[in-house]
């Protein structure tokens, strides 16, 4: 359903733009300001990365609605059984999720200074690489925030030292799903893919 819903919602957005760059102009410079803004001297989009990372680490550590969807994403099928509205949960995940990608779609805008549905495709590799590194199995039920913060920090590492070698960007991408494979293998060693 994620699929289907990517290509639909990214073949819309085509459409309305016709498949072409938007602009700001004029009109946009405050919020193009944003982008490229310091507060404090730190980049205005990273405060507030930070900040949706502290907010996160409060909500999945600290609270019941986090603790439930660490459980769900360990045995779905026990948590619902114990009388939680398992899918409830769920849309609420994925509607957090809505959310901050279309934060991630707004800074990313405001760097940029246009609007392109363009922007971001192929970026699913780039987060799913990010959230294995940071010790989070794709089966469920384990990782965490900091942990994902550190695995974001890492493939950044890795990218910036794979520019600076010269490595072509398709190449880029080969490595990036060989880290993604050795990641899943020592966590299938480790026992964390194991049930």
């Amino acid at each position: 359903m994620s699929l289907a819903m990517m290509a639909i919602a990214r073949g819309l957005s085509l459409i309305i733009s016709e498949g072409r760059p938007i602009p700001l102009a004029e009109a946009g410079a405050a919020f193009s300001r944003f982008g490229s803004g310091f507060l404090f001297g730190i980049p205005q989009p990273v405060l507030l990365m930070f900040a949706v990372f502290i907010v996160g680490g409060i909500i999945l550590n600290f609270t019941r609605f986090g603790r439930l969807i660490t459980a769900i994403g360990s045995n779905e099928e026990a948590v619902r059984l114990s009388g939680i509205a398992v899918p409830r949960y769920i849309l609420a995940v994925y509607m957090i999720s809505g959310v901050l990608a279309a934060v991630a779609g707004i800074i990313s805008s405001s760097r940029t200074g246009v609007g392109s549905a363009q922007v971001g495709v192929g970026a699913e590799l780039n987060v799913i690489a990010a959230v294995v590194i940071g010790g989070a199995s794709l089966m469920g039920g384990k990782g965490g925030v900091i942990n994902t913060l550190l695995g974001a920090l890492v493939m950044g590492i890795i990218a910036n030292i794979m520019n600076l070698a010269g490595v072509p960007g398709y190449h880029q991408q080969v490595y990036m799903g060989a880290i993604i494979v050795i990641a899943m293998l020592l966590q299938y060693s480790t026992g964390s893919l194991k049930r």
